[in-house]
């Protein structure tokens, strides 16, 4: 057996990491369980048998059953989005998002947007909480050109979740519980991907990084341009601390004056103030299994300079001083690491964070570090230069060639949309965080980092998910899988530098190394402006643009 409590003390966080108010002892629950469900396939067909769950008896049964969504893409309608009168540029979806989002797949006649109506008539607490920007869609988009430019790629997902909010309300059982996160920073977004599905005491959590769009629906093997993504299942005692943090979310919109948002030429109320809040629910605190788990928070600051003219927003009255427990999460595990560490993520952007890894890699000659990528986000602006700054300003800077020879970047031939990061096959993180600044500090996100008390077996819950998420890449069925359970052959695998040969793998030529930057890029003025006021922004620091 594993000595679990030295692996909670050297990669989760302790009490002498924590610097509080903003980055505080996370929430930590034995007994849980966590299931990494690996594409949108597997995830969506998990909540399709989660929500057959509930809703079944009469509207008296059903009255202590919920489906709460916190959410920050809401495709449900489909269809082309009507862009905002005054703004420049259409919305072109592909194939993928033309019709409303179906948990089976692309185009399917059961949509998700009639089924969460179907739970609501017959008597569920359906809850939505999705994002749009009070301080861009209150004005259809027509605030300054600045705005237009910095935060042009998220009106369209914007315009998508306005419209399935408004389709929602016209359930009259819906009518007070579908509603717009507008606790955000003026230039952050309610990140989360939160799903929580229960009755009475009993409830399972989801987060990660999968919304509810059509393109999402990616499986193994991929075909090139795929979407991927991971999102984890979260049972035990730890779904207290998620339910928790959407209701503290859903009761302090409820506090809120309302704000109007805008689709095209109908005015849309962010919630409606006077109904009831959401009360407590005592969940089972009953072990499910051996995980160990820290229920992990972004939520941000609010600093703006004296000559913002832009809309500005409230401290949130449960974190006045924000809350940046997956900064804490990450930092710690990064330095605790001394065999690996692996990053799957869209957004390579975080100096802070890079050099966490710099610092690793020249202190402990063993420690790869290995990052993945891929297709971008049609989604995302145009590729910016931030992670060639975030490598050559942070991991890579000042390195020997035998301390780069540590470090090995590839990109996948897919959408890498997962935000995950595995240490030593120890340490795990899944959730809604990018390895970005603004996920450290102004977007509102939620993760999981875990460990498991059988943390020696070859079926341990993180080598397990290491195994299962790099199968992916390297296109192996499961009869080949036990092949990379050993960690210094699937090193050598990534690089033959690395570990030991002999597994019988290679590399597939979906997955390609990428060449690591030699000459350190700086950003341009207006580079840098564009990346602090709306790209990557740092909610510590005081933010404001004018409107002229």
């Amino acid at each position: 057996m594993a000595d679990i409590d030295a692996l909670i003390k050297k990669y989760f966080v302790q009490p002498d990491d924590t610097v509080p108010p903003s980055e505080p002892m996370p929430a930590t629950f034995s007994g849980c369980q966590i299931t990494p469900l690996i594409d949108g396939t597997t995830y969506f067909d998990e909540l399709k048998t989660q929500f057959a769950g509930v809703g079944t008896g009469t509207p008296s049964e059903n009255a202590n059953q919920f489906i709460y969504i916190a959410g920050w893409h809401l495709h449900l309608m489909g269809g082309k989005i009507l862009p905002a009168p005054g703004s420049s540029g259409t919305y072109l979806p592909t194939v993928d998002l033309e019709k409303p989002f179906s948990l089976d797949g692309p185009g399917a006649a059961a949509t998700l947007i009639d089924l969460l109506k179907k739970k609501a008539k017959a008597g569920v607490d359906v809850r939505v909480l999705g994002w749009a920007s009070f301080a861009v869609m209150a004005d259809n988009f027509v605030q300054t050109k600045a705005v237009q430019n910095g935060l042009g790629s998220i009106r369209d997902v914007n315009l998508a979740t306005l419209a399935s909010i408004l389709e929602l309300r016209t359930e009259p059982a819906l009518a007070e519980k579908a509603w717009v996160n507008i606790l955000t920073h003026s230039a952050g977004a309610a990140h989360t991907k939160l799903v929580i599905v229960g009755k009475g005491d009993s409830a399972v959590g989801y987060t990660g990084g999968l919304d509810f769009a059509g393109d999402r629906h990616g499986s193994q093997p991929h075909p090139a341009g795929q979407w991927h993504d991971v999102q984890a299942k979260v049972e035990g005692p730890v779904v207290q601390a998620m339910h928790d943090f959407f209701r503290d979310m859903w009761n302090e919109v409820r506090g809120r004056n309302v704000r109007t948002l805008r689709m095209g030429f109908t005015n849309i109320a962010s919630h409606t103030p006077g109904s009831p809040a959401l009360g407590p629910r005592p969940l089972s605190t009953t072990t499910v299994a051996k995980h160990r788990v820290q229920s992990l928070r972004t939520l941000p600051q609010f600093n703006y300079t004296s000559t913002n003219r832009l809309p500005e927003n409230d401290k949130i009255s449960f974190a006045p001083a924000g809350l940046f427990e997956i900064r804490t999460a990450w930092i710690n595990a990064i330095k605790a690491a001394e065999r690996y560490i692996y990053i799957e993520d869209q957004q390579f952007w975080s100096i802070e964070l890079m050099k966490a890894l710099r610092e690793g890699v020249t202190t402990k000659p063993e420690l790869k570090v290995l990052l993945v990528t891929g297709l971008r986000d049609p989604a995302d602006p145009k590729y910016p230069p931030y992670t060639l700054v975030a490598l050559t300003q942070g991991l890579l800077k000042g390195l020997t060639p035998p301390q780069r020879a540590q470090v090995a970047m590839f990109s996948r031939n897919v959408v890498v949309h997962s935000k995950t990061t595995i240490v030593d096959d120890h340490w795990a993180i899944i959730g809604s965080a990018n390895f970005a600044r603004r996920s450290l500090y102004t977007d509102i996100e939620h993760s999981v980092a875990f460990l498991d008390e059988d943390d020696e077996k070859d079926t341990a819950l993180v080598r397990q998910y290491r195994v299962k998420l790099w199968s992916d890449a390297f296109r192996l069925d499961p009869a080949d899988q036990q092949k990379i359970i050993d960690i210094n052959k699937a090193l050598n695998v990534w690089n033959t530098s690395w570990g030991t040969p002999g597994s019988g793998v290679t590399l597939p030529s979906s997955v390609t190394p990428v060449a690591l930057p030699t000459a350190e890029k700086k950003l341009s003025d207006k580079e840098q402006e564009t990346y602090d006021l709306f790209s990557d922004v740092d909610s510590k620091t005081p933010w404001g643009a004018c409107s002229v």
